[in-house]
This record gives structure tokens, sequence and C-alpha cells, in this order.
């Protein structure tokens, strides 16, 4: 019987067994919990977010800017600030 001619019950079942055998696989895999970037420390979020040498530098502050101006996006909304054009960048401007 080919599986394309199997009934839908029959199918989900198989689905359903298909899947199982792959979560215990992925349960029973070894996995590494070292930083995948720099392979020194153990990836946590503190330590991806603020201590991996790798990203450190030049991410961290592009990250910090972005969220900086987004901070400003959202003040200049909140306070009714309308935001204009200025040599490229968004600066807020009283109306």
């Amino acid at each position: 019987m080919d599986i394309l001619t199997v009934p839908p019950p029959r199918l989900h079942v198989i689905i359903i067994i298909i899947i199982i055998i792959i979560i215990i696989i992925i349960i029973n895999t070894e996995t590494d919990s070292k930083c995948r970037l720099c392979q020194q420390f153990d990836e946590t979020v503190d330590h991806i977010i603020s201590a991996c040498p790798i990203p450190a530098k030049e991410q961290y502050i592009k990250r910090h800017d972005r969220v900086c101006a987004q901070l400003y996006f959202n003040i200049c909304k909140e306070t009714g600030v309308q935001l204009g054009k200025n040599s490229g960048m968004n600066m807020c401007q009283n109306q």
C-alpha cells in the first residue's frame, strides 16, 4: 500500500509517529552549550547581549544607536513633536 493511498486517519497516525521519532532524536542529541561566536563561554542571553567578545564593539554600538533612535522616535511621537529631515538624520522639530 502506497503512503499516498493510505486513508487520512492512518496518515495522521504515521505523521504523529514520525514527529515523536524526530523529538526523541533531538532530545537524545548532545549539544554544545558554548557560544557559537567565540566558543569560550556558555551561550546565555546575558553573554550574547553584553559579554561576547566577538560582536562586542561594533555591533553593540550599532544596537545601542538603534535603540536610542527608537526611543527618540517614541518620545517625539508621544510628545507631539514632529520628526523632520536634516542632512539625512531625523531630528525633532517643534511645531
